[in-house]
C-alpha cells in the first residue's frame, strides 16, 4: 500500500511541476507576444503620422497653385474624305472640378472568357 502512495505522491508531483512548466513557458512566449505587438502598433502608429504629414504637405501645394486654366475649345478641323467620326454623346462624360473628362466604358471592354485545353 506504501508502495502505491509513493507512486501516486510522484505522479502528482510531476503533474504540478509540468503544470507550473508550461505555465511559465506560455507565459515568456505571451509576454513576447506583446512586446512584438507594441513594436507593430509603434510602427503603425508612425506610418499613420507620415502618412498624414505628407497629405498636409501635398495639400499645401495644391493650395498654393495656380487655378487651372482650360485650353480653349479647338476649332474643328475637317477630316479627309471617306473617314466618318462619330461624335460622343455628351452624356456619357462627366466633367469634373479638375477639368478632365471622366472614363466612359463604352461595349464590352473584355471579350468572353473562352476555357483553353
Amino acid at each position: 500500500m506504501m508502495q502505491y502512495l509513493t507512486w501516486a505522491g510522484l505522479a502528482l508531483g510531476g503533474l504540478v511541476a509540468g503544470w507550473y512548466a508550461s505555465a511559465w513557458l506560455h507565459q515568456r512566449r505571451i509576454d513576447f507576444l506583446q512586446v512584438q505587438l507594441k513594436v507593430v502598433r509603434q510602427t503603425a502608429q508612425a506610418n499613420t503620422d507620415q502618412a498624414r504629414r505628407q497629405i498636409g504637405q501635398l495639400q499645401a501645394e495644391l493650395a498654393a497653385r495656380p487655378a487651372p486654366v482650360r485650353p480653349p475649345e479647338a476649332a474643328h478641323t475637317p477630316l479627309p474624305e471617306g473617314i466618318r467620326r462619330k461624335p460622343s454623346p455628351r452624356d456619357r462624360y462627366g466633367v469634373m472640378d479638375d477639368g478632365f473628362p471622366q472614363t466612359a466604358v463604352i461595349g464590352d471592354v473584355f471579350p468572353p472568357t473562352v476555357l483553353m485545353r
